[in-house]
């Protein structure tokens, strides 16, 4: 299956976030990327979530905190499909009156390159688009 990730799932790879009850998100984003890895399913992402992960790894701009979101942009480039943010992309997104900018961005992005599914933690930001494309989180993914 052709997956499109959305920025918060490659943040909780990054960040091994957990959310406010304790639940570790990471974890079941992590089999999802392994997954990806392993070549059970193709993985997508726009190079605006690649930059959205740069910014929260290093948001001081420090020399360490590039060369640690370095490595984490390349490892994740290493086996994931990133598309580019162009001009199209933006001004489709800008007609998209059904999301937010940011969430039209990555809807327009995956279905642009044919995704099956945009993988995210805010079903409710996608809510608007579920019958145009498949809107999962990671765990709903696992479980099928």
């Amino acid at each position: 299956m052709h997956l499109y990730l959305d920025a918060n799932i490659l943040v909780d790879v990054a960040f091994k976030r957990i959310d406010e009850r304790g639940t570790p998100l990471w974890l079941t984003s992590t089999l999802l990327v392994d997954g990806i890895y392993k070549g059970k399913n193709w993985g997508s992402t726009s190079a605006l979530s690649l930059y959205v992960v740069n910014v929260l790894v290093n948001p001081k701009d420090s020399k360490s905190g590039d060369l640690v979101a370095r490595e984490k942009l390349r490892g994740l480039r290493s086996f994931l499909t990133v598309v580019d943010f162009t001009d199209s992309i933006l001004e489709e997104s800008l007609k998209e009156s059904r999301l937010a900018v940011e969430d039209a961005i990555q809807f327009v992005t995956a279905r642009k390159i044919g995704a099956e599914a945009i993988v995210t933690r805010n079903l409710r930001h996608f809510s608007n688009v579920k019958d145009d494309i498949k809107i999962v989180t990671p765990e709903a993914l696992m479980a099928q």
